[in-house]
């Protein structure tokens, strides 16, 4: 199995996704980061089960994603490594964490 390795961003992202969510239930929010942490998983185990980023923008790339819920996971498969480069609310602009 290739190993996991989560951008540093990807902690802040989650911590704001956490933050949002406890203000009206924290229960709910730490079942949703917790279900975030098993599509990492999930990912890690089965890394091209995504969709080439290439097709959902106008510019070349190598990432892959995934839609979960609300987000959109982007990630990039190496020879032995998964990493998790960001996540964002499906409902942004996905170009923009390039930039």
């Amino acid at each position: 199995m290739m190993k996991l390795q989560i951008n540093p961003l990807v902690a802040k992202e989650l911590k704001s996704i956490k933050d949002f969510i406890a203000e009206d239930n924290a229960d709910k929010a730490l079942e949703t980061v917790q279900q975030i942490y098993r599509q990492f998983e999930n990912i890690q185990q089965f890394p091209y089960i995504g969709t080439d980023l290439s097709k959902r923008v106008s510019f070349k790339s190598d990432y892959k994603y995934v839609v979960w819920e609300d987000y959109v996971v982007l990630y990039k498969v190496g020879k032995e490594v998964v990493e998790i480069y960001r996540m964002v609310n499906q409902y942004q602009d996905i170009t923009r964490v390039f930039e």
